[in-house]
């Protein structure tokens, strides 16, 4: 084998693994819930050239837990051409999904080359795309995918031994990039701060005295640029009127106004699942969960050890982001596990220390073969989950015949001025185009009307099954409806004044 063909072997072994990315989660439905409709509706205004953040979704502030305003612009933009080449086509977005997955699988592969071998690059990248909760994620029309991809990269480009100006450069961009995709990549830049500030204090207690060398001016330059370039961004280029800074706010207050101690202790049970869901696969039979638990438990394990082994040997930002994306899961117990994706690489990387520490102690068989079937007992223990996910989404997706016809009554009957309470708002607001807000469980049912009577609220949406209690509770014990339509099967459309 020639030298040309064994440097582009890997390549094209990661194009060949990637092949069944294209054919699980790919379906014409979408799971419920509705994050995925604010940034179709976004990629539909900035495809057609509107501000991307008229989505007709109205933000109530007092609740806080539910969604912002807009979200970034980042994945909508990446969203628009497919949107306005194929419309509202989940299978042509769940395509593009794929392909962004292959793009993370070669990504990954650079991330690990850093720290491993050839072969082990391989198999720790097709372990993390290939785990239960990425690959749930790729059937979602949502934003983490592509965040993960630009914070690999910004953590490749950060572990180069010298940096240019172009390198300097690339980091601002992939930062940039992340905190565009998703918001919370900002933490990345906390860690950024930290790193610089442990720096400057192990440098200055070694030196006895106050040193700032050239090295900390990267982290510095790194700050500046990336706030500098997320403010012209959000400021100017995509301006919005309505600012997302009261509801992430709101949220901080929340957690800084219960006792921190308690909230940690309480959620350290929360944080060692969440970080067990990335090894996880959803699976029924017998001897996969087995092997699943299995699995689980040692990644857990292997993990928390790869990280205290790291953290003794050395200073670096990767192992700083991880501790900063934990403390977040620690205080912030509500959001969902992947929150926790963009320090997926990093957990998957400790994992792969103490393997390599063990491995000696336990066999003398290279760890290249080790590796090999370590990744496909992790594959074949999941063939299931795959198999599963590959097969058509018949249950529990959007939009089947009952939706569309519940969806296209809204349209036709309910004014473009009015508002339509319902659990699902920007579900509503992208299949409909009209007007849509939440009920705040936070504040009580008389608050709640106050808030609807202020913006003359007309309509509210009940579908059975889908967190429709507190709304039927509002009309049963604080207003009750002037009239009601059954429009089809599950959906009860009331008529809160005339």
């Amino acid at each position: 084998m020639g030298t040309s063909t064994k440097k582009y072997l890997p390549y094209l072994l990661l194009l060949l693994l990637s092949v069944p990315l294209y054919f699980i989660d790919i379906a014409d439905l979408h799971a419920w819930g509705d994050d995925f409709a604010q940034y179709i509706k976004e990629a539909q205004n900035i495809g057609h050239g509107r501000p991307f953040y008229l989505s007709n979704y109205i933000f109530n502030k007092y609740n806080t837990n539910y969604a912002p305003p807009q979200y970034p612009p980042g994945f909508p933009l990446l969203l628009a051409p497919v949107i306005k080449n194929w419309g509202l086509s989940f299978r042509a977005m769940y395509y593009f999904n794929s392909f962004l997955a292959t793009c993370l699988l070669f990504v990954l592969f650079a991330y690990f080359r850093k720290y491993a071998g050839i072969v082990a690059s391989v198999c720790l990248a097709v372990l993390v795309c290939y785990s239960g909760r990425v690959i749930d994620l790729k059937g979602n029309v949502l934003a983490d995918i592509p965040c993960l991809i630009f914070v690999t990269l910004y953590l490749w480009q950060r572990n180069m031994e010298q940096h240019s100006r172009r390198s300097i450069a690339l980091l601002i961009l992939f930062a940039v990039l992340a905190i565009q995709m998703r918001s919370q990549a900002f933490f990345l830049i906390v860690a950024e701060g930290i790193f610089l500030l442990l720096v400057f204090i192990k440098t200055s207690v070694q030196e006895k005295k106050i040193v700032v060398r050239k090295t900390l001016f990267l982290s510095l330059y790194i700050i500046a640029g990336v706030v500098t370039v997320n403010l012209f961004l959000n400021k100017v280029i995509f301006y919005s009127p309505l600012s997302t800074t009261d509801f992430y706010k709101n949220i901080i207050d929340e957690v800084l106004s219960k006792d921190l101690i308690n909230v940690a202790e309480g959620s350290m049970t929360y944080l060692l699942k969440t970080i067990s869901a990335f090894f996880y696969f959803k699976t029924y039979d017998g001897f996969s969960k087995a092997a699943v638990f299995f699995i689980t438990s040692i990644g857990l394990t292997f993990g928390i050890t790869g990280f205290i082994v790291n953290i003794s040997k050395r200073l670096a930002l990767d192992d700083i982001f991880f501790a900063v994306m934990c403390v977040v899961i620690l205080f912030f117990p509500g959001r969902d596990e992947r929150y926790f994706l963009p320090a997926v690489p990093i957990l998957f990387y400790y994992c792969y220390t103490t393997f390599k520490i063990i491995l000696p102690a336990i066999t003398s068989v290279k760890g290249r073969g080790i590796a090999i079937i370590i990744t496909l007992i992790y594959l074949v223990s999941g063939f299931g989950y795959f198999e599963k996910s590959s097969a058509e989404l018949s249950y529990g997706g959007i939009p089947k015949h009952n939706d569309l016809v519940a969806l296209q009554y809204i349209s036709e009957h309910v004014a473009d001025s009015d508002i339509v309470a319902f659990s699902k708002p920007r579900m509503l607001t992208l299949f409909t185009n009209k007007r849509s807000m939440n009920i705040s469980w936070q504040i009580s049912l008389d608050m709640n009307k106050k808030v609807f009577d202020s913006m003359h609220v007309k309509y509210m949406l009940v579908l059975d099954g889908i967190d429709d209690g507190y709304f039927k509770e509002y009309l049963r014990e604080v207003q009750r409806p002037v009239d009601s339509i059954r429009i089809y099967e599950g959906y009860i459309l009331y008529s809160l004044r005339h």
